[in-house]
This record gives C-alpha cells, sequence and structure tokens, in this order.
C-alpha cells in the first residue's frame, strides 16, 4: 500500500484533524452528558453537540477503475488513488415536560451541518466530488410518553410524531431514512438517519417490547445529484422478546439485551418507481411486503459448555414478497440473510473475540423478466454492535464497488481489546482483523457475461480507541484482491465515453475518523 500522500487540503485537514484530537482526549477532560439549558416547574431542556470527522486514501482506486468526478462543465474528471475528507457537526435540543397528570411530553429538534473535501468519495462515480457542503434539519418531532400497566406487569407507552429515527435492532432492515451523497455530503460518514413521519408508537415492557410504525424515508434528488434511494412510504410493526443485561434496559436500548429475537413487518404504501432508482439491480419497492425474524446473543445457555457467557449466535432473515408487475418484471420473491456465530475466550489475556457471519444478499439468474430475485436492503444501518465488521461488505470493495445485491460474503473477523490505557485508567483500546470473501450469486444476472463468480478477498486491519462514552476514535487499513467478477465489475462502472484504464488485481485503503459528543 501507498503512503497517505495528499494535496496541501488534506494537509491542513489531517493537521487540523490531529489538533482537534489532543484537545478532545486530553487528560483532563470528563465524559459529559447534555448540558440542561431550563429545569423550572417539570420542564427541562437539554442541549447537545455531535462532531464527527474522517479522512482517506485508497491507491490503485477500484482495482484501476478509478473514480471519476463529474465536472461542472461537463466531462469527468478521473482519481486513479482517491483522497478525500468529512466532517459533520450535530447541534440537538431535548425537551421533557412532566406534567403531573400522568404523562410526560417529550421532544426532540436537530439540525446537520456537513462537507466532504479533496477528491469526493471513491465510488465510480463519485456522489460527494466538489466539495459539497449543506446544512439540512434532521430530527424534530413531539411526542407523549405515558406509563401503563398490561398483564400486571409496568409499560411505557410512547407517541412520537414527525422526523425521527428509528431503527428496528441493529438496523439491517431499518436504521437509516435518509442517505448521505450528493450536496448533502459526508457519504461514508453518513451521519443522518431520521425518517420523516406520520409517526411511532412504542410499547416498552420487560420481556416484550413492540412497534407500530408509519414513516417515510427523505429524498431529494436535486439536493443528492440524482443518486438518492427512492422515497418510500411504509406502515408496519415489530415485535421483539428479550432478556435483559444485569442493569440493562432492553425495552428502549438495543445494547442493553442479552438475548432476543424480534418479527417485523412492513408494507410499502407508495415508493418512486423513476428512473432515478436502478430497478434493474434491486427489488421494486411499490407496494412490497417485507417480514424478517432477528434474533441474536445468548440464545441457548447451556453453562456446562460456557455458553451463557462466550457464544452468541445472531442472525436475520428477510423476505420480499410483491406481486405486483413492474419493470418488465411479473413479479417479485427475494430474499437476505446473515447468520453470525461467535466466541468469547474471556479465559485469556487480551480476550480475544473471533465470529464468522455469512451474508446473502439474494438475486437472479436473469438480467430481465419473469419473477425478480433481487434483494434491496431498504434502510440498511452499518450494525450498532461493531464500527469495523459491520453489515458493509468491506472498506475497500463491499463500500465501493460491489453491489449490496446478488452478493454472498463470508466474513472472519477477530478482535482483542490489549490491557492499554493512553489517557485514562477506564479508555480502551480494541485492535481488530476483518477478512472478507466476496462472490456474486449470478454474474449473469448483474449482466455480466463470461466471467466467474468471484468479486474479491480482502483484509482489513483496524485501532479503535474509545476516551469514554463521548470521544472515540479510529484507525484502519486494508488490501483487497480481485476477483475476474470484481475487475469485470470495475470495467462496467467506468463511465461511457471514457478510455479503458488498465483493471489490475489490488485495491487498498487508509482511512482515520473521530467522534465527539458534548
Amino acid at each position: 500500500m501507498h503512503g497517505f500522500a495528499g494535496s496541501g487540503v488534506y494537509g491542513a485537514l489531517r493537521l487540523g484533524c490531529s489538533s482537534l484530537l489532543l484537545s478532545v482526549f486530553g487528560v483532563n477532560l470528563p465524559a459529559r452528558a447534555e448540558q440542561t439549558l431550563v429545569s423550572l416547574g417539570g420542564v427541562t431542556i437539554q442541549s447537545a453537540l455531535d462532531i464527527g470527522g474522517s479522512a482517506f486514501h485508497l491507491p490503485h482506486t477500484n482495482f484501476g477503475g478509478g473514480s471519476y468526478a463529474v465536472r461542472p462543465s461537463g466531462g469527468y474528471t478521473r482519481h486513479a488513488n482517491t483522497t478525500y475528507g468529512e466532517l459533520y457537526a450535530k447541534p440537538t435540543l431535548k425537551g421533557e415536560w412532566k406534567t403531573g397528570w400522568g404523562f410526560d411530553v417529550i421532544g426532540n429538534a436537530s439540525a446537520i451541518g456537513a462537507t466532504t473535501l479533496g477528491d469526493g468519495d471513491a465510488q465510480q462515480v463519485s456522489q460527494t466530488s466538489g466539495t459539497p457542503r449543506s446544512v439540512y434539519l434532521e430530527e424534530a418531532y413531539l411526542g407523549v410518553r405515558v406509563p401503563v400497566r398490561l398483564g400486571g406487569g409496568h409499560q411505557a407507552l410512547t407517541i412520537q410524531g414527525g422526523r425521527q429515527a428509528f431503527a428496528v435492532d441493529d438496523g439491517f432492515l431499518i436504521g437509516k431514512g435518509t442517505y448521505s451523497s450528493g450536496e448533502r455530503g459526508a457519504w461514508w460518514y453518513a451521519p443522518r438517519f431520521a425518517f420523516s413521519g406520520p409517526g411511532v408508537i412504542k410499547l416498552e415492557g420487560d420481556p416484550v417490547r413492540a412497534d407500530v410504525f408509519m414513516l417515510e424515508s427523505n429524498t431529494d434528488n436535486d439536493i443528492d445529484r440524482g443518486y438518492d434511494r427512492p422515497k418510500t412510504s411504509f406502515v408496519g410493526f415489530d415485535v421483539t422478546w428479550f432478556v435483559n443485561k444485569a442493569g440493562g434496559h432492553g425495552a428502549s436500548t438495543y445494547a442493553d439485551r442479552a438475548a432476543y429475537v424480534t418479527l417485523t413487518y412492513f408494507h410499502v404504501r407508495d415508493a418512486d418507481t423513476s428512473a432515478h432508482y436502478d430497478y434493474s439491480t434491486r427489488a421494486d419497492r411499490n407496494g412490497m411486503n417485507v417480514a424478517a425474524l432477528s434474533w441474536g446473543g445468548t440464545l441457548l445457555p447451556i453453562k456446562a459448555l460456557g455458553i451463557s457467557k462466550n457464544f452468541t449466535f445472531y442472525g436475520n432473515f428477510v423476505s420480499e414478497q410483491n406481486s405486483r408487475a413492474g419493470n418488465g418484471y411479473t413479479g417479485v420473491s427475494a430474499y437476505g440473510m446473515y447468520f453470525e456465530p461467535g466466541y468469547t475466550f474471556s479465559m485469556l489475556p487480551w480476550t480475544p473475540h473471533i465470529f464468522y457471519r455469512y451474508t446473502r444478499f439474494g438475486g437472479g439468474r436473469n438480467a430481465e423478466g419473469g419473477v425478480k430475485h433481487n434483494y434491496d436492503t431498504f434502510f440498511l444501518y452499518d450494525g450498532k454492535r461493531y464500527t469495523y465488521g459491520g453489515y458493509w461488505p468491506g472498506e475497500i470493495v463491499g463500500m465501493y464497488l460491489a453491489p449490496l445485491s446478488d452478493l454472498e460474503d463470508h466474513q472472519i473477523d477477530l478482535t482483542a481489546i490489549p490491557p492499554v490505557h493512553l489517557f485514562r485508567r477506564n479508555d480502551s483500546l480494541k485492535l481488530g482483523l476483518h477478512f472478507y470473501d466476496l462472490s456474486l450469486l449470478y454474474a449473469s444476472g448483474m449482466g455480466l457475461k463470461n466471467t466467474g463468480r468471484h468479486v474479491s478477498d480482502e483484509l482489513d486491519a483496524s485501532v479503535e480507541y474509545t476516551l469514554d462514552e463521548n470521544t472515540s476514535a479510529a484507525l484502519a487499513g486494508g488490501a483487497a484482491f480481485a476477483g475476474p467478477a470484481g475487475r469485470a465489475l470495475s470495467k462496467a462502472g467506468v463511465p461511457g465515453g471514457q478510455p479503458m484504464p488498465t483493471i489490475g488485481h489490488h485495491a487498498g485503503v487508509i482511512e482515520a475518523y473521530f467522534y465527539k459528543h458534548f
């Protein structure tokens, strides 16, 4: 891999990020929660600020295919080795009114300002080139929270209306309502999550919780340069049985669930079917019925084998069915899934954790006609359980080149926590190795002819640092090696009219990010 070389812009960015990291990692900086602005007569108003940044260098981008930035005057600028960075800030106001009448009123308002610097993201046609910057509304909701008693237990019923973040479990199916591209900027960091209303009804009990939701994704192809996801209105529910971790509150906090099983269903009431969205590689949404069964944690505790403490098993199976004909197809029958057994060697130094994950985003043999079998990831979020090793299949190929449809991924992750404390007694360092073996299910289904299925092998290494719950940073690097399908995808992604570059067998990445909550 080549060194992190860059222009003066990136030298300034690296210097600025380094100075900021030194300040946020200072020994005397305590962990802080939201700042209370008003606390009077049962009314509390709090403020918060999130900031984040990232920097990237990708030598031999897309196996030599490069990344193409659209010029305002027309045509493209090709970057054989892509270098870019991202910055964002999110100010938030939260309010709560304890009325004394048996219910509370809650509300939240936030905005996100973001920019992408340098060459723009390393997709084959960059979606964030030209130094885009923006400030847009994120969340804006009001709600009512009422304590209830059902079946002798204590629950809370919450009704929230308006723009709001919403996720089911770890976000494999529902997690992100706003796509970050075009003039929005910050495509890799993707700090936007909010869906538009009407809203969500939450019933939070123990050991059962549930949501009923009617939401819509936020889409604006004028802002996102035509790369946005289709505007999708959907209605549905999810029901979760869970076991709390010691002292946890799994009814509202996913990370506090020691084990869980969730059933999810939603119906797409309306979806954009315009040319802005490529329906040739993913299932048509309009009228679709989606059902999922997900699970995780320690589901089958067997103390004699150490499973009660060390063995975990996560998974999700999603079915997408649509009897409506569209785009030349008679209907849709698609499936997506992952299965992830893992084990923590708690008796060993550095507490190594290993998992194997098999992910399959369904596909079909034919690029047109008949029943479509290509899976649609809908509102995929990369996961709350892992920073690296999430659902995106790699930091090089899975992030920039491989389709998240008609794809299978064999993933192995190994992490360890050395007994090292850099600035505080309770800070932590996590080391990771992340391997991905990607293949198309059917090369013909992606329009590729006379080529093998194998896309790439990729190995990434990461160092993640956590000062406290409000401050974190990471550094990662990796290399990927192309298979025949990977080289064919790179060739197919070169814009029309451009000379075909030499497609090679390797690509790389060096990247860093930081996050701070005030």
